[in-house]
This record gives structure tokens, C-alpha cells and sequence, in this order.
């Protein structure tokens, strides 16, 4: 069974690209150590068909597949699994599988036997996402949430001409952690430090020794030693009141996230259902401090049939999937869950 699920974001997206960046405040990258920090937003490379009729690979930005597994597991267990079993405790190595798929880095390696394979891929949870000490395969298969831009034109296919959007969909957004103490100039609030005054102006103190002592080792001035402001190096050894910078996805593209599911079951398609429902309270990568993340859903798709109407599930057409669904999590217990973190030794 195909999920298509089409998309929205309407705060940036931020999704970490591992490795160590640099940007200058001209917005020009830079190597390491020469510029301020610069996370950058993951990418992946696809093939674009160019003017002129060649094929050449471009990089576009994207959220993995495994970025959406996992919101799509948090939000079933958060909105779901763990209400079903509040009346439950649960063990700590069986809260972990729920959530990462096994309680260790250490699978057994040694398969499940026909009957357990059988009755834990008709779970409604477990069977989706698999894992476990016995590497249970899920029937879960997720895609990459492609941006519906002319670079992903090929890999998305027809059917989005009207979406698409050309050109660059990414800014650098510049934070700044200010140092409290450093910029304290009422006498009242150094009363809520221990050592008053005297605590503050040690703190500024050894900063400002610090700083001058990291600046002459690298041959730079701090900002109070040098006459031009602008060319002036703070070298703050706190890493307080110093610049850095991500790159984020802007708000207002539209995207495409597919899965697959190997026969389910018609409970597990009602937990999917369900659950998209509530991603919308969710938030799809990092930055969630900063409220990054938050999406809409425009649609729903089952094997090619919308299933989404005026921005929410039409029953008409998934009734008996959630039906099925509801059934089930009310049959739902714990021990299902000690059952599938158990190894081959805790089981025999």
C-alpha cells in the first residue's frame, strides 16, 4: 500500500548536514576557523535535466527518510501507544525499543522463529516498525520529503507542475547568545549572585584576560584593544556573545513525503491514519526551540485516492481502517512490548 503525503512548511525547515561549516557576515562560506560556525541544511543530489537537454546531477535540500520515520513513530507513540497503556509501566529497555526500534546498538543476530515473525508483524505498533533484539524486518519503507521544486522534477514525476517553485529556497538565519553578566549594569541584579559585585567583576575580569591572552596567541586583537569596531576580532573563550549561523529551508514550500507499507494490516493502516492527523502538532526536524518545523497537511493520498478533505481525514473512505484501529489499541497491553525487547535467552 502507497502513502503519499503532501505538505506545507509554514516556519523554516532545519534539518542538521553533519560536519563543521564557516560563514562570513558577507554570507560567503568559508573554511573552518575562518569565518563564524555555520551548520548547513542537509542536501541530496539529483539528476536535473538542463537546457540544453543534459542530464546533471544538482544538489537540492531535503529531510531524510529516517527524519520522518521517527516523527512519524514519535507521534504514534506519544498520541496513541503511551495513552493506551497508562495504566501500565513498562520496562526501560521496552520504552527504548519503542522509541529506537531496540534497547541496545547490539542486535542478536539471530533470526525470529515463523511464529514470532507472524504475530509481532500484525502488531499494530511493532509490526510497522520492526527492529527488536532479532532484527525484526518492519513492513514500513519511507522516502526522503523531497521539496516540489524544478530541480526534483525527475525524481517526483508528473502530476506537480503546479507547485513547483525554481531558484534558491534556503536563508542563513544569525543567532547570538548574549553574556548576562557581561552586560549586567544595574547593581541590584548582581544581588542575586552569590559574592554580589565582587563575583561580577571577577567574571568580567577573567574574561577580558582570557580574551587577550587567546587573541595573542592568534595574532588578533579583542574588540576593546582595536580602534575599528568593524575589524575587530572578539575572541570570546566562553563562546558567549559570540556570532554563528544555520541555514534553514523558507517558510512557504511545498513538499512531497512517500511511503510504503508491505500488506498491512487494517489496524495499522488506521494507526497510520490516525497519526497524520496529528503531525500537524508535531515538528519535522530541529529547531524546535525556535518553533522550526510546523507544517499543514494539503492532502493524503492511499494507493493514488485522496483521503484528506478541508484540511482534515475523510472518514467516508478510511472508517474501517480506524475502526479496525480502535479496536485493537483498546486490546493493547504491555506485555506485547516486554514480548518483542525480550532476547533468545529471556524467551526460552
Amino acid at each position: 500500500m502507497k502513502f503519499v503525503v503532501e505538505i506545507t512548511n509554514t516556519t523554516p525547515i532545519f534539518s542538521a548536514a553533519p560536519g563543521a561549516g564557516a560563514i562570513t557576515l558577507d554570507g560567503q562560506l568559508a573554511s573552518a576557523g575562518r569565518g563564524f560556525p555555520y551548520i548547513r541544511q542537509r542536501r541530496m543530489k539529483v539528476v536535473k535535466e538542463q537546457e540544453d537537454g543534459t542530464l546533471q546531477p544538482v544538489a537540492v535540500p531535503v529531510v531524510p527518510g529516517n527524519t520522518m520515520r521517527n516523527l512519524l513513530r514519535r507521534t504514534m507513540l506519544k498520541h496513541f501507544i503511551e495513552p493506551a497503556l497508562a495504566g501500565e509501566q513498562i520496562s526501560i529497555g521496552a520504552y527504548a525499543a519503542a522509541y529506537a526500534g531496540n534497547a541496545t546498538g547490539n542486535p542478536e543476530g539471530l533470526p525470529a522463529t515463523f511464529d514470532e515473525t507472524v504475530l509481532l508483524r500484525k502488531h499494530p505498533f511493532l509490526g510497522l516498525f520492526g527492529g527488536g533484539p532479532r532484527f525484526l524486518q518492519g513492513r514500513l519503507k519511507v522516502d526522503f520529503l523531497w521539496p516540489i521544486h524544478s530541480d526534483t522534477a525527475r525524481v517526483l514525476g508528473e502530476g506537480y507542475e503546479g507547485q513547483m517553485i525554481a531558484g534558491h529556497i534556503t536563508d542563513t538565519v544569525w543567532t547570538r547568545r548574549v553574556d548576562p553578566v557581561q552586560k549586567m549594569k544595574d547593581e541590584d541584579s548582581s544581588e542575586a549572585i552569590r559574592g554580589g559585585s565582587d563575583a561580577v567583576n571577577g567574571w568580567v575580569t577573567d574574561l577580558l584576560k582570557e580574551a587577550q591572552k587567546a587573541a595573542k596567541k592568534k595574532g588578533t586583537k579583542t574588540s576593546q584593544e582595536s580602534k575599528d569596531g568593524e575589524e575587530a576580532v572578539e575572541v570570546n573563550v566562553r563562546g558567549l556573545n559570540a556570532f554563528n549561523a544555520h541555514e534553514v529551508v523558507v517558510p512557504g514550500v511545498n513538499w512531497v513525503w512517500r511511503f510504503s507499507v508491505d500488506q498491512p494490516t487494517d489496524a495499522q493502516v488506521g494507526l497510520i491514519l490516525a497519526a497524520l492527523t496529528k503531525m500537524q502538532s508535531e515538528r519535522i526536524a530541529g529547531g524546535n526551540a525556535k518553533d522550526y518545523g510546523e507544517f499543514r497537511i494539503n492532502n493524503i493520498l492511499v494507493d493514488g485516492e485522496s483521503v484528506w478533505t478541508a484540511g482534515q481525514m475523510d472518514t467516508n473512505n478510511t472508517e474501517h481502517y480506524l475502526d479496525a484501529f480502535a479496536q485493537a489499541i483498546d486490546e493493547m497491553s504491555a506485555s506485547e512490548f516486554e514480548q518483542f525487547v525480550a532476547g533468545s535467552k529471556q524467551g526460552a
